[in-house]
């Protein structure tokens, strides 16, 4: 199947489902199908927003209502309890905004807000105004990157294909330096 049609028949709901688990790659690659015209630019930075913010809150419920015990399920999530306890305590409910520009750490923080002391209503607040901007602003990378790979290759036959190859080789890059950086923190940890 092209990824026309995958985009045509799952399009906003790979989407939704992408961003309410993490997000970046399949919502950068969103825009860019946006900007190709396989998906309109506005719906799908709306069900995004829908998606990354659902999902927070599903995650802070988690972390309210489980607390800790659910860091004992997930020992990746409790390695990084430390760095999000420490920012949240640095910084306060405005930590929601950074945490949401932490690629790999945006579910483990939800899940310290949720532990943490704030209020509901104040977390609901914050998390929606930094998960709009967050949806936007990712829509657009990808949207212009896009532009930018249509002037450069101009707008040959199958240049979608040059263009989903250049964001594969890029989301797998940045899975890449990820794992290095995960294994190279294991490893001076071990030593320790």
């Amino acid at each position: 199947m092209t990824p026309e049609l995958l985009l045509h028949k799952f399009g906003y709901l790979a989407v939704f489902v992408g961003t309410f688990l993490e997000g970046e790659t399949i919502l950068v690659m969103a825009g860019f199908f946006a900007e190709r015209g396989y998906l309109d630019l506005w719906p799908t930075c709306g069900v995004a927003f829908l998606g990354a913010y659902l999902g927070h809150c599903a995650w802070f419920w988690l972390g309210r209502t489980q607390g800790v015990r659910i860091l004992e399920r997930f020992p990746k999530m409790k390695r990084h309890f430390g760095k999000g306890i420490r920012m949240f305590e640095r910084y306060g409910a405005p930590a929601i905004f950074i945490t949401q520009w932490l690629y790999g750490l945006r579910v483990t923080c939800a899940v310290v807000i949720g532990i943490s002391k704030i209020s509901l209503t104040r977390f609901l607040i914050y998390e929606a105004i930094t998960c709009a901007v967050w949806a936007v602003a990712i829509t657009f990378l990808g949207f212009y990157f896009g532009r930018a790979v249509e002037s450069l290759l101009g707008r040959a036959a199958h240049i979608e294909k040059y263009g989903l190859l250049a964001l594969v080789l890029i989301a797998l890059a940045i899975w890449g330096w990820h794992q290095w950086k995960e294994r190279k923190n294991a490893g001076t940890a071990a030593e320790e």
